[in-house]
């Protein structure tokens, strides 16, 4: 479908890289307070989980693809101090917040962001223990490809840890219908950009289901792959494994 096809939804998940850049460069400045209000302050526990589920170990270093602003990296470190963290993003805008962030704390060697293309990661074969990416991969124009270019940087047995807004199940589907359909346009408003956000929850309900996307994780060559939902599968937590050698 594009977007000729569906003029109702101009900000669905085909927008260009180029616009996807340009949208967090303009949103970045109140990126993390919108959604510390979006997600009811749940995005916080919904990082923690992802990264026990990718269990860093101290002298390890890993890649945080789509950091933004940097709450992934920083909850690396915090976990497990000993561990290093790169993170690569392609909005300036979101970096430059991001790498205030990692100075007024005081870990500028333990957390480095650089801009980057999520679908030619510039870094050598097996470079990093593991990865991990948050609300990123849903906006990324070839998920197939990006996760073929995750596979090549991470060490065999490493683990790929994806955390993702999904379309909610059960009970939960109805609810969110509401929440979206009147409390973000309300919130985003008030506190950002309507376009942008209305962007979020369409993105949501275009990514494909828990079960197809794990099969290309797999076609990828990851192993081990599965996912668990989080919070009625407002978020999804995605894993596979690289093959050990």
């Amino acid at each position: 479908m594009t977007k000729a096809e569906n003029p109702e939804r101009p900000y669905d998940t085909l927008i260009s890289a180029e616009e996807n850049r340009a949208m967090f460069d303009r949103i970045a400045g109140y990126y993390d307070g919108t959604n510390r209000v979006l997600s009811l302050g749940l995005d916080h526990l919904w990082r923690r989980k992802a990264i026990r589920r990718l269990a860093p170990q101290p002298g390890c270093v890993y890649l945080d693809i789509g950091c933004g602003t940097g709450d992934m990296g920083l909850e690396i470190v915090k976990q497990c101090p000993g561990a290093r963290v790169i993170g690569i993003d392609p909005s300036e805008g979101m970096l430059m917040i991001g790498r205030e962030k990692v100075a007024s704390r005081g870990l500028t060697d333990s957390v480095e962001m650089v801009p980057g293309d999520a679908l030619s990661l510039p870094f050598s074969d097996h470079t990093f223990h593991g990865a991990i990416t948050a609300f990123c991969i849903r906006n990324v124009t070839d998920r197939a490809r990006c996760l073929k270019e995750i596979h090549r940087v991470i060490r065999p047995g490493g683990w790929l840890v994806i955390l993702e807004l999904t379309d909610p199940v059960g009970i939960m589907r109805p609810l969110f219908r509401i929440y979206s359909g009147v409390v973000i346009p309300l919130i985003t408003w008030i506190m950002s950009s309507v376009s942008a956000y209305r962007y979020l929850t369409d993105s949501m309900a275009d990514f494909p289901n828990a079960d197809d996307f794990i099969a290309t994780v797999k076609e990828a060559g990851f192993i081990d792959a599965g996912y668990k939902r989080l919070t009625g599968g407002i978020t999804t937590l995605m894993v596979g494994r690289v093959p050990p050698e």
